[in-house]
């Protein structure tokens, strides 16, 4: 799936992270927030349970780098479940954009080699969930 030194930049800048999940997840939706002020009504009020969700899979993602094939069911009904939600595909580039920067902050050391193994698994996942969303969409249109 990955290469093994993408797989080792990742689980590297993820043991390197300074900052405890609660506020890195509270900066993530702050910064997406800003960037992207109509996603938040997408949101409910209090965002701590979907903060601890994101981190969730945060982890998730990063513990299965040998096995992603075995979460794509899943990724692509997380993509389903977005749609619904009314995520369109072009508001996957921002929230992968917002991580990134939100993640180059609470790192330690980060680079650009930790980016560009962190854009790869964002875009993998994220290419998943598109798939998910279009193919829950194409039995409607």
């Amino acid at each position: 799936m990955f290469e093994d030194a993408v797989k080792q930049q990742v689980l590297s800048s993820a043991l390197r992270l300074r900052t405890a999940s609660s506020t890195l997840t509270r900066d993530f939706y702050a910064r997406l927030f800003t960037s992207a002020p109509e996603l938040r009504a997408m949101f409910p009020e209090d965002l701590r349970p979907q903060a601890e969700k994101l981190f969730d899979m945060i982890l998730v993602l990063v513990q299965s780098l040998d096995h992603l094939q075995m979460l794509v069911t899943e990724l692509e009904a997380l993509g389903a479940r977005h749609l619904d939600y009314g995520v369109t595909e072009e508001q996957y580039a921002v929230v992968g954009s917002v991580l990134l920067d939100t993640l180059a902050d609470h790192v330690a050391d980060w680079d650009e080699a930790d980016r560009a193994a962190w854009a790869q698994l964002v875009d993998y996942v994220s290419d998943l969930m598109i798939t998910g969303a279009r193919d829950h969409a194409s039995p409607a249109a």
